[in-house]
């Protein structure tokens, strides 16, 4: 079980003794398992993969629930039920008065305790973009009480007492699970109760971060799940030394979302995704990946600029451009600059149906082949342009030039508006050390780097060699099997000594 940094070891109390059980008729203790998936690409990296697979396969079999907000999409429930498992639907509800004041002290504590950059700048970010005439006046509040000697396991324990958790109580009570597995330890706030409500009912926890930057970048505490799994050793020792995590129980499983990339199964030829874009594969491909307004507000001027460089030949002659829209973004931005000859815009994402409340823009997963689509776009562009996000990475798994934007459509933001802010990032720190990526400051350098990987592609390889041997402590495609072989035994370990197995 997570505590606050600095807890004493003695405090640590095992999450089978701390809470009280389940009221009601007493039953044996089960093999079952909550896996919740609260967005669509949770559903395309643990349900269409190796990690379900594994749990499927095992011999003593667990019995799995899945509990997601896409528990009505005929194709999701189809699939899980020829596993015969269920699908039973949640919803996010929105966070009491309460709830967001106790959350977001819990958000500075983590800045005071941490003094992380990252998470600086992100607060700081909030802040401008908050209107509302009150505002400095709740941050004085705000300071004062954050630097009350009150730790942030007390504030964890009160944000759990005043969270309502009666919704799952009949769920909890009706499968009776010896362990929930979360996709994001907490991140979206659909699992947020789920999480207290687990704790609530003597169920341990077992978060699963499959991103690369939550635990140093958020300006939002990780949840004191029980267990964690993580890509590399950099985000275990962020686990521990940030969000106090017992080492022992954060285990490194490889990144989970790239299994596809080192499977058996072959991805696209080049031929086979130029043209079902209908772009020439005898043809250099650019290919931008977008970025949602949250990150980049004006992505489309980006789009242009490229766009512009390829019709008046700043690139090489029959250079193609790929916009490849980013799910959490909107394709219709981009559909002026398709002509279906030098420009092609695509969004390929499968949008699942979901409950009433659960955000549209979660609701977008890759689909059965959506992985190995972007494997093929990774291994066979020519150049990669993007903001500063995980496709840098990918990229470089396979060998790829990248071109991070870094400069923004306004002069002189502060950094905290800025996308240059990223930059800053503990998380991204390891991709301007080894030079990775060349960091565009505007748009001629753009041009300029792009033209350049089209000219030379080993440029920098050394660089994203680096990279991905720093961001992915495996690269053999079983992440999946290992986080599953993990649940396993942490199933088996939690369960009390003579419970069937």
């Amino acid at each position: 079980m997570s505590t606050a940094p600095g807890l004493a070891a003695a405090e640590v109390v095992s999450a089978q003794n701390a809470r009280p059980p389940l009221a009601g008729v007493e039953t044996p203790p089960s093999r079952t398992l909550f896996l919740s998936m609260p967005a669509g690409h949770h559903v395309a990296d643990l349900a269409r993969g190796p990690f379900l697979r594994t749990l499927v396969n095992a011999r003593p079999r667990p019995r799995i629930v899945v509990l997601s907000p896409f528990a009505s999409d005929p194709h999701l429930v189809s699939e899980l039920e020829r596993h015969d498992i269920p699908c039973v639907a949640v919803s996010a509800s929105p966070p009491g008065l309460a709830a967001r004041v106790i959350d977001s002290i819990l958000s500075e504590r983590f800045l005071l305790d941490s003094g992380l950059q990252a998470v600086r700048i992100q607060r700081d970010r909030a802040r401008l973009m908050e209107t509302w005439r009150g505002r400095r006046t709740l941050i004085g509040l705000k300071a004062a009480v954050c630097r009350l000697p009150v730790s942030r396991r007390a504030w964890f324990q009160c944000a759990q007492w005043m969270t309502d958790v009666s919704v799952y109580r009949t769920l909890f009570e009706t499968h009776r699970p010896a362990l929930l597995v979360t996709a994001t330890a907490g991140f979206l706030p659909i699992e947020m109760p789920l999480i207290y409500a687990a704790k609530r009912f003597g169920v341990p926890q077992m978060g699963v971060d499959l991103g690369w930057d939550n635990l140093s970048s958020k300006y939002h505490t990780v949840l004191p799940v029980d267990y964690l799994a993580v890509w590399n050793d950099t985000m275990r020792d962020e686990a521990v030394r940030y969000h106090g995590f017992r080492a022992d129980r954060v285990e490194v499983t490889g990144p989970v979302p790239f299994d596809g990339y080192f499977g058996d199964e072959p991805i696209p030829t080049r031929d086979d995704l130029c043209r079902s874009v209908g772009a020439d594969p005898a043809r250099p491909l650019v290919t931008l990946a977008t970025a949602p307004a949250q990150v980049y507000p004006t992505t489309d001027k980006v789009v242009e600029i490229l766009a512009r460089a390829v019709e008046d030949g700043a690139l090489d002659a029959g250079v193609q451009l790929l916009v490849r829209v980013h799910p959490r973004d909107h394709a219709d931005l981009y559909s002026r600059f398709h002509d279906g000859r030098r420009v092609f815009v695509e969004k390929p994402f499968q949008q699942l149906e979901r409950t009433p409340g659960a955000p549209e823009l979660d609701s977008f997963t890759p689909g059965s082949e959506g992985r190995r689509r972007l494997a093929a776009t990774l291994a066979h562009s020519d150049v990669i342009v993007n903001f500063a996000s995980t496709t840098t990475v990918e990229a470089s798994l396979f060998d790829t030039p990248v071109v991070n934007i870094g400069f923004d459509d306004t002069a002189d933001l502060p950094l905290p508006l800025s996308i240059a802010r990223y930059y800053q990032f503990e998380h991204y720190r390891p991709v301007v050390e080894t030079g990775a990526a060349h960091i565009a400051t505007s748009p001629v350098d753009l041009v300029r780097a792009v033209a350049l990987y089209l000219n030379d592609p080993r440029t920098h390889a050394g660089g994203r060699r680096a990279l991905a041997r720093q961001c992915c402590a495996f690269t053999d495609g079983r992440a999946g099997e290992r986080l599953g072989d993990w649940v396993l035994d942490t199933l088996l370990s939690v369960l009390p000594a003579g419970a069937p197995s």
